[in-house]
């Protein structure tokens, strides 16, 4: 009887207990790309509040952001940086290449070299660039040498003119490998050239970088996200003399 009892009052215990759990609401919040990539939809999250999200960091498929089928292969990274009431704002921290894009590029009779480094903006904020090249042939060392101690050199000034952002834009649309191509070509031919990965290399949260510009050219009134589908053409054509 004393047995009975105290189950009895165990289930009540357990049932009272259970009572008091209560389910936090969650909702759909827009996730909006960078003001370079148009602020744009570019997915949705389910949370409790806004506010748990900023400082993640979300990958995005960039034929996601241009519509083009021909980005599919790529990748930027955005982190959450404000929150409203029915959506997420993000900053562009990263851009990298898909491990298929990376095996598609690579031939055989050819020699492969990869690059690592790092260059740093106007406003002195660090950047993490790892490059792919594909030789049209089998090339000497010191070639290879001197076709990546050239590609460094413009990086580090593409990156000290335009900023982070447009830098990453520039990459995705294919116009700094459609230069770098033409001039790392008078050293030996390049089959192909790849930036692997493009990151900040800055912890916590990364405020949108602002690039103020010593002497603005008339050209400079194009826009970055014009300049994203402006010049795939061009890069086919080099592809194709190649």
């Amino acid at each position: 009887m004393a047995e009975d009892k105290q189950a009895a009052k165990g289930q009540a215990e357990e049932k009272k207990h259970v009572s008091r759990i209560k389910l936090k609401k969650k909702n759909w919040y827009k996730i909006i790309s960078p003001k370079v990539f148009g602020n744009k939809e570019v997915g949705e999250s389910y949370l409790v509040n806004a506010e748990s999200a900023i400082g993640r960091k979300v990958k995005i498929n960039l034929k996601d952001v241009t519509g083009n089928m021909k980005d599919q292969n790529n990748y930027v990274i955005l982190q959450i940086n404000k929150a409203t009431s029915n959506q997420l704002n993000t900053v562009l921290v990263g851009y990298e290449l898909s491990v298929s894009g990376v095996k598609r590029a690579i031939r055989p009779s050819t020699c492969r070299l990869d690059d690592s480094f790092t260059v740093k903006t106007k406003s002195g904020r660090s950047v993490q660039v790892k490059v792919l090249f594909i030789t049209l042939n089998k090339a000497q060392r010191s070639k290879c040498t001197n076709i990546k101690k050239m590609l460094r050199q413009l990086v580090a000034e593409e990156v000290i003119k335009s900023g982070f952002d447009t830098f990453v834009v520039n990459v995705a649309s294919q116009r700094i490998q459609y230069a770098a191509r033409k001039m790392l070509g008078k050293i030996y031919p390049l089959r192909e050239l790849a930036f692997r990965v493009i990151k900040l290399n800055e912890k916590g949260l990364v405020e949108e970088e602002i690039v103020v510009e010593d002497k603005p050219e008339p050209a400079a009134a194009e826009t970055a996200e014009d300049n994203l589908a402006s010049t795939k053409e061009e890069a086919e054509v080099e592809d194709a003399e190649a």
